[in-house]
């Protein structure tokens, strides 16, 4: 599966990090076999009724936010530390807990991260970390403020994580395979529609897309409905510490690093050190920085044909 990684950044013509759009790939050209031209997607759904992990666990904030911000902050102290145990609802609990004691807008943007701050900035070379600063992209909700945390959290889905993310990879891959895909959840009247919906209908506990779901029921069985959520990605962190570790050693090698000029080769080496002992879980940080060089190469040096395995 990941042996088509180089083939992905060449057909997304950019380093997107996420090994989703090679299931969209997959499955487009398992359909140009099949003799399919069009194919739907439900991409937009989770953004625009709930779905997302993130979107739960904005509405648990209800139950600590009243908490003073010095016990916030102590809470964040202790959940930070949780990242270096290798377990998933530690990292997740983390994750809840570590910007709990900041604005609304901060937690927002908190929510889509996959690394920190200071991580990225110990990633970048001094001469380009100048060039690096967060910009609040919550700006864009200065104008809307009067709509619920959770509808604010699903204008950036639609906004950014849907546009620049989701749609980009489903429309690019697929075409790499000469498949249209279609979004019929996207319909503007729907959206505009589902944003005048009250939260309470949308996520429901943990259940994501409430409304969307009940009003299935008349037409499809309820554990086709109500199924566990499976994500659209990969056992990436496997990879990176298995079948990948050879292909990255030479991509992200110290004379690779200095020479690109981009990336602290230092930072890169205990960031890779401290995910292989799970100190840290940085699979989707590093399959970002093997991605941009891999497309560097590809498109700077011309060294990687699209249609050349490299591992």
């Amino acid at each position: 599966f990941y042996k088509y990684l180089p083939r992905m950044v060449y057909h997304l013509d950019e380093p997107q990090a996420d090994p989703a759009p090679v299931n969209a790939y997959l499955i487009a050209e398992q359909a140009k076999k099949m003799g399919y031209k069009v194919l739907m997607s439900g991409a937009g759904g989770d953004d625009i009724f709930t779905g997302y992990r993130r979107h739960y666990a904005l509405t648990l904030e209800k139950y600590w936010q009243f908490l003073p911000t010095p016990v916030l902050k102590k809470l964040s102290s202790f959940s930070s530390n949780l990242t270096k145990i290798n377990n998933p609802f530690a990292r997740r609990f983390s994750k809840l807990f570590t910007h709990s004691y900041k604005d609304l807008d901060s937690r927002l943007s908190s929510y889509f991260d996959w690394s920190n701050e200071d991580t990225r900035h110990k990633l970048l070379c001094q001469n380009h970390a100048s060039f690096y600063s967060i910009q609040n992209s919550l700006g864009k909700l200065k104008n809307i403020k009067d709509i619920s945390s959770l509808n604010q959290m699903l204008y950036l889905e639609c906004k950014h994580f849907l546009c620049d993310h989701n749609l980009n990879y489903t429309d690019k891959m697929t075409m790499a395979k000469s498949i249209e895909t279609r979004v019929p959840l996207l319909d503007l009247e729907l959206i505009e529609h589902a944003f005048s919906i009250p939260d309470k209908f949308k996520q429901k506990g943990n259940i994501g897309k409430y409304i969307f779901k009940k009003s299935m029921e008349s037409y499809l069985p309820r554990d086709v409905i109500f199924r566990p959520k499976t994500g659209f990605g990969a056992p990436l962190r496997t990879w990176i510490n298995g079948g990948m570790s050879v292909v990255l050693d030479d991509l992200l090698s110290e004379s690779s690093i200095r020479s690109r000029g981009i990336f602290n080769y230092s930072a890169v080496k205990s960031l890779r050190e401290q995910n292989r002992f799970c100190r840290v879980d940085a699979s989707y940080t590093i399959l970002a920085l093997f991605n941009i060089e891999l497309w560097c190469r590809t498109f700077i040096d011309q060294a990687v044909p699209a249609t050349v395995d490299i591992f």
